[in-house]
């Protein structure tokens, strides 16, 4: 009972014993209750039939050899009373008949079973011949015998269809739970860390489906695993790479004879990468804190156009350096979503803009209005994206040009981007090409639920 092939074989012949049992008792009922009648027509029938017999035939020893060979094969039976009793009987089996119906049938009335033992029907039929009154009473030999033999063949026929049943659930049953074994043994090895794993059905039916979803879970398992593979490999490298810097720098301060400047130099190097590995830990916190969804998450009302321009005032001492101008067109616009997490998306957006345009180059900042959704454009002349790079840049780590990995990168700013966007349920993409800068659209619904909300 422990196997789901068990079960399903021990469920299916329990229910097909039921409902054989089930149909053997409904027969038998419908073939007492619907045949009983039609059983006495047939004896009347047949005693119609001796009486006419009679009127030809003046001998009833004639008679009742020609009976033998006409009724009794059909296990038809005739008593024959007069009124001084029983004068002869034609058949098989002897049958003891009360003196009151034989009385009644005498007087001249018909007299038919009256229901009550269907398995036994007889009737009575009066006539006359030579002016001498009879009483023919008609009735089945052995109609239990008849009764048994039938119950039997149907018996048979039940038997004969709960083995044949059995064999075809024992192979079907297979045939059902075989995909099953699969998938469990599949789930055995996923279980292990082996998600190269694929069930390739072809069936139309919901094992099928199961299996196919089953395969594209695997699949996603797989990409997952790798991903964390990567992310692994990605963060020892970041951090690999500014604990080399200090570590070689701070060997070279132990020179007693190291000059002062270089001293002060190779102090700064250390200082910067430091700060580097600072704000990745930072990031990467961030990061598992917006994916965890237990993030503050607090949506109120406030003016998108006066932090988008605070922001820029922030950085200028980043854009002033490099002689870039800014252009923005941003209408004065009420939004409700979390400010600080917005802040966070504008500090990183117009940040990396700044960071890989060019000197003396422009960025422009545009804000466009719709009736639900609020559009924002970040557009500048930097280095630009190729295409290829395009749909991974916002992935952790991934870093559209290798040239950046010299500007400090870590590769997660556009993640943590992406991340607050779609928690606002709203969506970022990019245009760009290379050496003619990119163009960076957010959108953003105008009202926010909040977090309580959206999970009801």
């Amino acid at each position: 009972m422990k196997t789901l092939y068990t079960r399903i074989v021990i469920v299916y012949i329990i229910t097909v014993i039921v409902s054989l049992v089930v149909g053997f008792f409904t027969i038998g009922f419908l073939v007492q209750s619907r045949f009983g009648e039609e059983q006495e027509e047939l004896l009347m029938k047949q005693g119609k039939g001796f009486i006419a017999l009679s009127e030809k035939w003046d001998d009833f020893s004639e008679i009742k050899t020609l009976a033998n060979d006409l009724f009794i094969p059909m296990y038809v039976n005739f008593a024959l009373y007069d009124s001084e009793g029983l004068a002869e009987v034609i058949g098989t089996t002897k049958r003891s008949i009360p003196e009151k119906r034989i009385h009644q049938v005498l007087q001249g009335n018909v007299y038919r079973e009256d229901g009550d033992d269907f398995n036994n029907p007889i009737v009575g039929i009066p006539f006359q011949k030579e002016n001498k009154h009879y009483a023919l009473f008609v009735y089945l030999s052995d109609a239990d015998g008849i009764e048994k033999s039938a119950y039997q063949v149907v018996l048979l026929g039940f038997i004969s269809v709960l083995i044949s049943g059995s064999m075809l659930i024992l192979i079907v049953s297979r045939f059902i739970v075989k995909p099953l074994t699969k998938m469990t043994k599949a789930t055995q090895e996923l279980a292990k860390g082996n998600f190269d794993i694929h069930l390739h059905s072809k069936r139309k039916d919901e094992i099928g489906v199961l299996a196919r979803n089953f395969d594209m879970m695997a699949e996603d398992l797989q990409k997952i695993e790798q991903m964390r593979k990567n992310f692994i490999s990605d963060v020892s490298h970041e951090i690999q790479s500014p604990l080399t810097t200090i570590r070689g720098f701070s060997r070279a301060l132990r020179e007693k004879e190291l000059p002062v400047a270089e001293r002060l130099e190779f102090l700064q190097i250390i200082e910067s990468e430091s700060e580097r590995l600072s704000r990745l830990s930072s990031h990467l916190l961030r990061l598992a804190s917006l994916e965890s969804n237990q993030h503050p998450f607090e949506p109120k009302r406030f003016l998108l156009d006066e932090q988008i321009r605070t922001v820029i005032l922030n950085l200028e001492p980043e854009w002033s350096k490099k002689q870039i101008t800014f252009t923005v067109d941003l209408p004065k616009t009420y939004i409700v979503a979390d400010e600080d997490l917005l802040h966070q998306v504008w500090q990183n957006m117009i940040h990396n803009s700044i960071k890989y345009n060019r000197d003396g180059g422009t960025i422009g900042v545009r804000i466009k209005k719709k009736p639900r959704t609020i559009i924002i454009e970040i557009e500048d002349t930097g280095i630009g994206i190729k295409e290829e790079h395009q749909r991974k840049i916002f992935e952790r780590f991934y870093k559209a040009e290798h040239s950046r990995t010299k500007k400090n990168g870590s590769g997660i700013g556009l993640s943590i981007v992406k991340k607050i966007v779609e928690l606002h349920h709203g969506d970022i993409c990019v245009t760009s090409k290379p050496r003619k800068g990119s163009q960076f659209t957010i959108t953003l619904p105008v009202k926010q639920m909040k977090r309580k909300e959206v999970n009801h």
